[in-house]
């Protein structure tokens, strides 16, 4: 279903929720809250990067399609964060590989 669409304060409270589902379940597979030292240079995934980037770019993509199923998006916010924890637990290194010569 498509709906006419949400408010500004709506796709506020979705992306967040979608964050914090992403990093929450980021957490409960294990995933470190922040990439080994040193940061700049890490090539390690984490709870708080790439995974809440993927949650809010994948829930724009959907809103900048005017797809909010029900309860005004706040089930695909949810969904999307689901998606991509589990997309940078499991598939992140089959898809984006570490460059050569970097430590994984």
């Amino acid at each position: 279903m498509i709906s006419i669409g949400a408010n500004g304060f709506q796709y506020f409270v979705n992306y967040i929720v979608a964050i914090l589902v992403a990093i929450a379940l980021a957490l409960a597979l294990r995933l470190p809250l922040l990439p080994e030292n040193p940061i700049r240079f890490s090539w390690t995934k984490s709870a708080l990067f790439p995974t809440p980037v993927f949650a809010i770019g994948i829930l724009a993509i959907f809103y900048s399609l005017n797809v909010f199923w029900i309860y005004d998006g706040i089930v695909i916010a949810i969904l999307t964060g689901i998606f991509s924890a589990l997309f940078v637990k499991y598939l992140f290194d089959y898809i984006f590989p570490s460059p050569q010569g970097g430590a994984e």
